[in-house]
């Protein structure tokens, strides 16, 4: 029995079934292929992160949502509704549905699936924003904070150190869960003479920044701090020393792709002569 055939079952006869008033629950793995065809990709690329897929939504042909664990509390949602007159209520729908359990939820404000005007309109708090900034090396004048010195990540092969300073990211919105295979040296295909880790005294991993080149282009995600180093100047000096080490290889330019970034760091990015190229605001239920 189809979604239509559920639905109409459930109602009786001569009620007008609309896909935008009855999203149905199911296994990940069985929405997987919806959820591909939606974001324009193969199942089989979407297929690595079953693991983490805890439930899935489908409003028959107009969108599909999965929720993915993050390293927070809140669970991501994947997907979203097709562009068209009934976005925004295919979308609200879906989004009632995946919201029934109680659990928090974040999403991307993307307006191709999910208009930021749908997740307000039920509700849901502007918390964070993922910002992709483009424009030549900056040369931050920074000093490293006392008691923590800064090299590269090639000079950090222990997993243990390159776990606790992975973990910086913990806490942040918009972040997803990490294995080994995503923190060892040189994991998909990072740079780790460029990229850099912070040590404390006591060699636990505070701080990091990961690293990948392409030309004279260096593509990095925001250095990630511990929560107790945040009020110091260690993220630029992260920075500052992965920038100089890209530059010794002839790079010129930077990408730096920011997820969950508070306020205040983006406004103190905005003083390393970059362009905000991307903003896509994150989203929490209530």
């Amino acid at each position: 029995m189809n979604m239509k055939e559920r639905s109409e079952s459930a109602r009786g006869a001569g009620a007008p079934w609309s896909p935008t008033l009855d999203p149905y629950a199911a296994p990940p793995d069985a929405a997987l292929p919806a959820l591909a065809d939606l974001l324009g990709c193969g199942a089989d690329d979407l297929r690595p992160l079953l693991p983490q897929l805890t439930a899935a939504w489908v409003a028959d042909d107009a969108g599909v949502i999965a929720l993915r664990r993050t390293p927070r509390a809140d669970l991501e949602v994947l997907g979203g509704a097709r562009p068209g007159p009934q976005q925004a209520e295919v979308a609200a729908a879906l989004l009632r549905a995946a919201s029934a359990s109680g659990t928090p939820l974040s999403a991307y404000a993307d307006d191709a699936l999910l208009p930021g005007d749908t997740l307000r309109t039920l509700g849901w708090e502007h918390a964070g924003q993922y910002t992709e900034w483009h424009g030549p090396l900056p040369t931050p004048e920074i000093s490293v904070p006392a008691g923590v010195r800064i090299l590269p990540l090639a000079d950090a092969p222990d997993l243990t150190v390159r776990w606790e300073a992975q973990g910086t990211y913990a806490d942040r919105l918009g972040h997803t869960l990490v294995s080994d295979t995503d923190i060892v040296p040189g994991a998909h295909g990072a740079d780790d003479r460029v990229g850099h880790i912070a040590l404390d005294r006591t060699g636990r991993g505070v701080g990091i920044c990961r690293a990948w080149l392409d030309g004279d282009t260096l593509t990095i995600g925001s250095p990630g701090i511990h929560p107790d180093l945040r009020h110091t100047a260690l993220r630029h000096a992260l920075l500052r020393a992965t920038c100089d080490a890209a530059r010794l290889r002839g790079v010129r330019q930077l990408i730096m792709q920011a997820w969950g970034d508070t306020p205040a760091e983006t406004l103190m990015d905005t003083d390393l002569g970059l362009q905000a190229v991307t903003v896509t605001p994150i989203y929490l239920s209530r």
